[in-house]
């Protein structure tokens, strides 16, 4: 799934809320929502009409890199409350305001709805590596298909909404090149979805990512250059013990990243937001 679905769409849903285009928002439902979150980009003209009537979030996703900074530097001041997806993302939003920024690094939860975990046989004679996403979004393609060839086994490239392919992924991958901001910034989503499925993996070195196989006892291999990852993925080929810890660390995953859990730090958020409410929106009037 795309960051935007897994934060809106699916978020709202086990909240009981709407994830709806700004133009369908009412002041009736603003006024009785425990909070309006923009994901991305607000109508700053409908955050000034509803600052008084609930706390107002934005999910930032991903900071904008500089080339984007005139069009989203106004966006990230006229905010108390922002999202992240990392501790290291507030640095890229640069220019914070006078009034400063109240911040919760959230991750995204992931999309194993069934409960289902890579089965044993499979951890013991993996046959397939996967890879879920955007195509554009795994750098170095041919040189990580020829690797896994002569491994002997099958590499799987889906798009993001082809959840039931985990089913069919033995060991996950995601990668791309060294670049300092996307590597701090980035979700955890990839990592965290291989993670609960019990799939042992292969990844790039996110900051998310570590906190994703930190958090869980290790769910992955993190590697820091192309060379690195392909000595990691003839790894994971060839140590079932491996593979059994990281597979094995699936429930811990599936747990801490599920939809429940992860909305109880929203509605936590939310609650610390309204006891901090601020009712002059110092840099949205400017």
């Amino acid at each position: 799934m795309t960051s935007v679905a897994v934060r809106g769409d699916q978020m709202a849903e086990e909240m009981a809320g709407k994830c709806l285009r700004c133009r369908y928002l009412t002041e009736a439902s603003v006024a009785t929502s425990p909070a309006l979150v923009w994901i991305v980009e607000a109508d700053l003209d409908m955050v000034r009409r509803f600052w008084d009537h609930t706390p107002q979030f934005l999910d930032v996703v991903n900071p904008a890199y500089e080339a984007d900074r005139e069009r989203f530097a106004p966006q990230y001041r006229a905010f108390h409350n922002l999202y992240l997806n990392t501790e290291s993302s507030r640095h890229y939003l640069r220019d914070e305001p006078d009034h400063g920024w109240r911040t919760w690094v959230i991750p995204h939860h992931h999309c194993n709805r069934t409960g289902w975990f890579l089965p044993e046989s499979r951890v013991e004679r993996p046959r397939t590596v996967g890879y879920v996403g955007e195509p554009g979004h795994l750098h170095d393609h041919d040189a990580i298909a020829s690797a896994i060839a002569k491994t002997g086994m099958e590499l799987i490239c889906v798009g993001p909404y082809d959840l039931d392919a985990y089913r069919r992924m033995d060991i996950g991958i995601a990668w791309t090149r060294r670049e300092t901001q996307r590597d701090l910034t980035r979700s955890n989503i990839k990592l965290s979805n291989f993670a609960a499925h019990g799939i042992p993996s292969v990844v790039c070195d996110y900051e998310s990512y570590r906190e994703v196989d930190q958090a869980t006892g290790g769910s992955a291999i993190i590697a820091g250059t192309l060379e690195e990852f392909i000595d990691g993925i003839y790894r994971m080929a060839n140590d079932e013990e491996l593979r059994r810890q990281h597979s094995a660390n699936g429930p811990i995953a599936y747990d801490l990243y599920s939809r429940r859990a992860v909305a109880e730090q929203y509605r936590q958020a939310f609650v610390e937001a309204r006891a901090n409410v601020t009712k002059t929106p110092v840099a949205v009037l400017a």
